[in-house]
């Protein structure tokens, strides 16, 4: 899959070597080589194409193989703010949508959802530290999880935004998935053995 999508004359210039973007950087395994990922800028595609309006997706689509035809899939929007309240779940979602359905279902299906290659995982995320939280917790889990216990004492909800990403769930190649919420640079990109 890797060399079919660096061999997509389509695909060919919006393949990245890093992932970053509004100021974001997401971190990659050192272990992987540049031969075993692909990471493809969906959203400069789509700008690409010079339609006039054209439609919303995400920020990467990220393609690690894992051997034997099988790979992990990361699909990736990454949002620079400074609150959740400049979170608009609605176009989070939306942006997903499109990704899921046009770009890898429809414009590169011969690529994404050829049965020769199978996915071990599918992982949507949401990258942001609408929290403030960079560089105070190893990861949005190790916050959530503190904020749990802390939200058990004061008995309030400050996490609407994992509420509102779980609210809408997609599905693809058979599997049903929702957008999970991390801090940069988390996650990181990595293969599953």
């Amino acid at each position: 899959m890797i060399h079919e999508i660096k061999g997509c004359k389509a695909l060919i210039p919006y393949l990245k070597e890093s992932i970053e973007d509004e100021g974001i950087k997401i971190g990659i395994d050192e272990k992987l080589s540049a031969e075993q990922l692909a990471i493809i800028k969906v959203d400069e595609y789509y700008s690409g194409l010079h339609l006039g309006y054209p439609p919303k997706s995400i920020d990467f689509v990220v393609v690690v193989d894992c051997e034997c035809d099988s790979y992990v899939l990361y699909l990736l929007e990454l949002k620079n703010v400074d609150r959740p309240k400049r979170l608009i779940i609605k176009d989070i979602h939306e942006k997903f949508e499109v990704t899921i359905r046009d770009f890898l279902s429809r414009r590169f299906e011969m690529i994404f959802l050829a049965d020769r290659y199978k996915y071990k995982d599918i992982k949507l995320y949401l990258i942001s530290d609408a929290y403030g939280l960079t560089g105070k917790y190893g990861s949005y889990a190790e916050y959530k999880k503190i904020q749990e216990k802390m939200q058990r004492i004061q008995n309030r909800d400050s996490l609407r935004i994992d509420i509102n990403l779980g609210s809408k769930l997609f599905k693809f190649k058979g599997k049903v998935l929702k957008i999970n919420y991390d801090i940069p640079p988390n996650p990181i990109i990595r293969r599953i053995s």
